[in-house]
């Protein structure tokens, strides 16, 4: 069960964080606040494309379709270029000449194994069968 508006009066309700305004169901209370989504409107950064209505689980939803104006910051300098070689001894060496290590987690996983070995070997007290502990 599911509805999408994309035209009527709907949106965000004015002056409040809380509501939101939909056709034929006029003011509706959110669960959460919609001060992010009020924010880039008001700003005239976003525009709300549709709103679609759902039922699940006995709950309703609502959710806004919004197109969002973005204005990536431009590189600081554009003329910069770093060259990176993928290696099998390290990771990547850049044209820098920086040399990024591989990652550690391949000998953390030797360790951990042996370690898991190590303790599966050993058992411990036992109250209830009186088992004494091992001597490993």
């Amino acid at each position: 069960m599911s509805c999408r508006f994309t035209t009527g009066a709907f949106g965000l309700a004015e002056g409040d964080r809380r509501h939101v305004k939909l056709p034929r169901s006029g003011v509706v209370r959110t669960h959460e606040s919609t001060r992010k989504l009020a924010r880039h409107v008001a700003r005239g950064t976003a525009r709300i494309r549709s709103a679609t209505v759902t039922h699940q689980g006995g709950r309703w939803f609502c959710s806004f379709s919004v197109e969002i104006e973005r204005h990536d910051p431009a590189p600081a300098r554009p003329d910069s270029v770093i060259g990176v070689d993928l290696g099998i001894k390290s990771l990547a060496v850049l044209s820098t000449g920086e040399v990024i290590a591989n990652p550690k987690h391949l000998e953390i996983q030797r360790q951990l194994r042996r370690r898991q070995r190590q303790a599966s070997r050993r058992h411990g007290p036992d109250r209830r069968t009186r088992r004494a502990p091992s001597q490993r």
